[in-house]
């Protein structure tokens, strides 16, 4: 109870500071003080970002992450001088020019459109992933961020470099694909660390067809939009086969349709000769060769992200045990070689049946404590042991791994073949 209290206080000293932050950027605004505004609209959006965090339903959430859209809308109007002159304004309203001219603050929208704004809504995150988070991989997040900060940097004058707004991250499942384009998202950031925001738009495709399949070339056209809007911003499309598969004899003109869309949003034809805007897209497949070679070559960096090596499978076995307060009883090398062949998934997975099997066998009489009632469990102390070897050989027999040697080959031939 007092932590839920706690939680009620903080969540109203936020609610407090984000309509502050409303009141100023509505002053600056009508005082013509278009960068002040600007920031306090920049500043609210973030706070609002981290309040859907804390929503206490679903509904609530979508409203929150709508609003600090909006907020990120009006920042980059403001910004871009894509509004009224001083004079022209009153009561604090707010225009924006995406598409034609229409009105951000209160533009009214159909059924449809609601519906379809909602859906793109529900799809941004806030991702807090950094590189320190994922364990190894050193030369696939040193490539991707070569290829991030090219793309970023300031070039000499009169030098054009052509840098990348596409990336197709492609592997066996569960080798991180989404830890690392999170990752990204978060160093596309404006400021980083506590004050950055990331426009993290985590779309995972296969969902979106099911159940938005009559209207998927819309959404997709709403979500960039969007996240022009917001610029930079990241928008990561998940299981990519789904969308953009080869095409063959059973493709419907709807299916043709999301194709011709999504290639004209990876061409970036509305981002040509605008500076101002940064949208990476990191589409991530498990199956790169069902792809159409139409889609493929829309994507000018193509990012194998393999099963783990000896180095990786140590940090991710690390940070799954030692890091989260476990000992380990003999050598980790040994346990190293016994995951030879695991995803990283799978060897997360491992750690936690090793981590539960050892600490159930250890406390066994929970299950009793709870039946004698709420305040036996709350006094009692759970016991742990240092984790052995034998733990991880019991456990390990109990995951297969998804990836054969034999698939495992098949992406490297892909990937020497998608650069000859």
């Amino acid at each position: 109870m007092k932590h839920s209290g706690m939680s009620g206080d903080l969540n109203r000293e936020r609610q407090k500071a984000i309509e502050g932050l409303e009141a100023r950027a509505k002053a600056a605004y009508d005082k013509g003080e278009d960068e002040g505004a600007a920031e306090a609209y920049d500043s609210a959006a973030r706070l609002l970002e981290r309040h859907a965090v804390a929503a206490p339903s679903r509904k609530i959430e979508q409203a929150r992450k709508g609003k600090a859209l909006r907020y990120r809308e009006y920042a980059k109007a403001l910004r871009s001088g894509d509004i009224p002159k001083p004079e022209g304004r009153g009561g604090g309203e707010l225009t924006q020019n995406r598409a034609g001219n229409r009105d951000v603050a209160d533009r009214a929208r159909s059924k449809d459109e609601d519906e379809i704004h909602g859906a793109v809504t529900a799809l941004l995150h806030h991702s807090s992933v950094t590189w320190d988070k994922i364990g190894g991989l050193a030369e696939t997040k040193r490539e991707i961020k070569y290829a991030l900060g090219i793309s970023l940097a300031q070039l000499p004058p009169g030098i054009e470099l052509a840098g990348w707004r596409n990336m197709l991250f492609y592997g066996p499942p569960g080798t991180g694909k989404t830890l690392l384009a999170a990752a990204t998202s978060r160093a596309v950031s404006n400021a980083g660390g506590e004050q950055g925001s990331s426009s993290f738009f985590n779309v995972k495709v296969s969902s979106i067809m099911s159940k938005y399949f009559g209207e998927s070339t819309k959404i997709v056209s709403e979500l960039y939009g969007t996240a022009r809007d917001v610029s930079p911003a990241v928008v990561f499309l998940d299981e990519f086969e789904a969308l953009c598969g080869s095409r063959g004899e059973g493709d419907t003109g709807t299916e043709r349709r999301i194709l011709s869309t999504i290639l004209s949003e990876l061409d970036g034809l509305a981002e040509k000769e605008r500076k101002d805007l940064y949208v990476l897209t990191i589409a991530a497949t498990n199956r790169p060769w069902d792809l159409d070679p139409a889609v493929l070559s829309r994507f000018d960096k193509k990012i194998l992200i393999p099963l783990p090596d000896p180095i990786t499978r140590r940090a991710i076995l690390e940070i799954h045990t030692t890091k989260r307060g476990f000992e380990l009883e003999g050598e980790l090398e040994d346990v190293v070689d016994l995951t030879e062949g695991l995803s990283g998934r799978e060897i997360e997975s491992l750690c936690k049946e090793v981590t539960n099997t050892m600490v159930a066998d250890e406390n066994k009489e929970i299950p009793n404590l709870v039946d004698q009632g709420l305040e036996s469990v709350k006094s009692y102390s759970v016991r742990v042991r240092p984790l052995r070897l034998a733990d991880f050989e019991a456990a390990r027999r109990w995951v297969n791994p998804v990836t054969t040697p034999a698939d495992m080959e098949r992406y490297l031939e892909w990937r020497d073949a998608a650069e000859e």
